[in-house]
């Protein structure tokens, strides 16, 4: 036999092993999917964005509130009888593991046309690969790990989140839901806005713009944070992290933070109308089916603050810059509509490296409205205002995303920039999930 020939049946045996073993998944993943045995849109407007549902789930450790096992269909794995419970702490707390792999894996590609860059026309096919695991660890415990396989078209993006959610550490002693702890890799609750739940492709500008010298940014960071219900509407959370977000490990300092001093952040959130930020008013004790959350009138508020330290170098020289971060938030819900937004505010005391102080304002706001509920609209405008950059930073996004299947969505997108010096981009892309 040639090597060709070895070659090919080689490459047909690992392909049907694939298509086998990914026939599997598309059965079963999402992993929250596969473990309710629902649909994705139970939790999502258009994945990754989540409706009222699928908020008091996540909010919940990825778990229904009260009745969760009354609507699993997946049986779990025991670590340990239940009866070691009532022998504690002379043996060892059972637990629970999910019955099968809990991955599941996201892609997207896309066509691009960049108006200001040499190659005008671009396609980036793949454009992402995501392997994602999410579930619980037995009755309060939860954990999201997400892992960049390919990104920006073809290096490897390494960790994005990972981390661990222990809810009600503390029942018995404090109410149910009031204390919560998640320690791991993870999107602060003090981001104004998530960007791991975007319905557009372009992210929020409020996000991810920088100041001077300091490369300070809302995103993932490292650290411990701890939230909770203090009623069934009003939330806290307060945190403390790196600050520097997700950087790789220094050698000559044997850490993944480049300073000693730790960033400190909180929110207070309140929500009127609607559901409650508990599940209260969505959840029947007499049905067995997840209810599926079409729309709800709704407001939510809520206010946050930063507080960090970062340091950056300046023909090596190194200096620090103290700075901080306050404004507030808003999401609005009627039916069919979505709208949402926040103001931001900041001083940087030395982010140019001149010891002269820089204040900061950035804003946005986005409406998403569902002409069907498998074709959803989004516009949103946004500025950032730096004190000592001569010109404004601005966005204008206009979005059309399509459900062609619950598992996959077509986004048809355009960002114009008015200022900042930003060139114009128009956005096809197409992105599923297994």
């Amino acid at each position: 036999m040639t090597i060709l020939p070895c070659k090919a049946i080689t490459i047909t045996i690992f392909a049907i092993f694939m298509l086998s073993f990914f026939n599997t998944l598309a059965e079963a993943i999402p992993a929250f999917a596969r473990k309710y045995k629902t649909s994705c849109t139970t939790c999502h407007v258009a994945y990754p964005k989540l409706n009222a549902f699928g908020e008091t789930f996540r909010r919940n450790g990825y778990q229904i509130p009260e009745v969760d096992e009354r609507y699993v269909k997946e049986k779990p794995v025991s670590l340990g009888a239940p009866a070691w419970k009532e022998v504690w702490p002379e043996g060892v707390w059972p637990n629970e593991i999910s019955g099968t792999a809990p991955f599941s894996l996201w892609g997207s590609s896309f066509y691009r046309y960049d108006a200001e860059s040499r190659v005008k026309h671009d396609f980036t096919f793949p454009s992402t690969v995501v392997l994602e695991s999410a579930g619980t660890l037995g009755e309060d415990v939860s954990f999201f790990g997400s892992i960049w396989l390919i990104r920006s078209g073809g290096d490897f993006g390494g960790l994005w989140r990972l981390f661990l959610k222990f809810n009600d550490p503390l029942s018995g002693i404090l109410p149910d839901r009031l204390f919560n702890v998640t320690i791991g890799q993870f999107e602060p609750s003090a981001v104004p806005v998530s960007n791991n739940r975007k319905l557009t492709h372009t992210p929020f500008l409020i996000n991810n713009f920088s100041v001077g010298k300091n490369d300070f940014r809302f995103s993932n960071q490292r650290g411990v944070e701890v939230d909770g219900l203090v009623s069934s509407r009003l939330e806290y959370a307060v945190g403390i992290v790196n600050g520097n977000g997700t950087g790789r490990l220094d050698s000559t300092t044997n850490s993944v933070d480049n300073n000693t001093t730790k960033d400190v952040y909180a929110r207070l959130g309140y929500k009127f109308g609607g559901f409650g930020l508990d599940g209260s008013g969505l959840i029947s004790e007499k049905e067995d089916v997840l209810p599926e959350v079409k729309a709800e009138k709704s407001l939510y508020v809520g206010a946050i603050g930063y507080s960090g330290k970062n340091k950056f170098t300046v023909s090596n020289r190194t200096y620090d810059d103290n700075f901080y971060r306050y404004g507030f938030t808003f999401d609005f819900n009627y039916e069919s509509l979505n709208l949402f937004g926040a103001v931001v505010q900041g001083s940087h005391a030395n982010a140019y490296g001149n010891f002269k102080d820089t204040s900061v304002i950035a804003y946005f706001s986005e409406a998403d409205l569902a002409i069907y509920p498998w074709l959803i609209a989004a516009v949103r405008y946004g500025v950032v205002d730096i004190e000592r950059e001569t010109e404004n930073k601005d966005e204008v996004i206009v979005s059309l995303s399509a459900l062609i299947r619950a598992n996959i969505k077509l986004v048809v997108e355009g960002a114009l920039h008015t200022t900042g010096g930003e060139g114009d981009l128009g956005i096809v892309k197409l992105e599923f999930t297994l």
